[in-house]
């Protein structure tokens, strides 16, 4: 038997053998049949023994089972519990790395908007001087060309105005010349 058989043996047995000690005073209320008093106190240890061989220690071992489940839910509650503070980190180390890999492609962003920015207004910048040099160019050569549209007209004026005046007594090769004659002369003047 254990310690808890025991026990309650003893609050049992201690308060009947005080009252069989008083012995048979007259058959009041309280008075004791030993008999009775030794079959309960033996049916009490019969059903205690019972009860330690056949529940005491099933009951132990549920409870002992049952510590032991909530033992390890709790072991298991607080590995999820570090397993969910973990990936709560992952996370959250995941936004910030998110964030700054969006700060660095917006920076970047920013860098190429400039450079193309820059590019597009020096190429603008030399087409428009490239366009402006084309103009020069081109008004170069209209003047030219309109000095030689002059220069031919003068001429055929000349001509005209000299066979008139002569008479045609010059022919065309001569009257020519004197025509460009006239013209190398003007060209020198308008050099000096």
């Amino acid at each position: 038997m254990n310690k808890l058989s025991f026990a309650s043996l003893g609050l049992l047995w201690c308060p009947l053998a005080a009252l069989a000690a008083e012995g048979d005073h007259g058959g009041g209320p309280l008075q004791i049949d030993l008999g009775l008093q030794l079959w309960v106190v033996l049916t009490f240890v019969v059903m205690m023994g019972l009860l330690a061989k056949l529940a005491f220690k099933p009951i132990a071992d549920a409870l002992e089972k049952r510590g032991a489940t909530i033992k390890s839910q709790l072991d298991e509650a607080e590995k999820s519990r570090a397993d969910a503070k973990k990936l709560m980190e992952n996370y959250q180390a995941q936004i910030a790395e998110a964030r700054a890999e969006a700060g660095k492609i917006l920076d970047e962003a920013r860098v190429l908007s400039e450079k193309v920015r820059k590019e597009l207004v020096d190429k603008a910048n030399a087409e428009s001087a490239a366009l402006v040099q084309r103009a020069q160019e081109e008004i170069v050569r209209q003047k030219e060309k309109g000095v030689q549209e002059l220069k031919d007209t003068v001429a055929n004026l000349s001509v005209q105005i000299a066979s008139r005046v002569i008479e045609r007594e010059v022919n065309e090769a001569t009257h020519r010349q004197l025509v460009d004659g006239l013209i190398k002369d003007l060209a020198n003047i308008r050099k000096a």
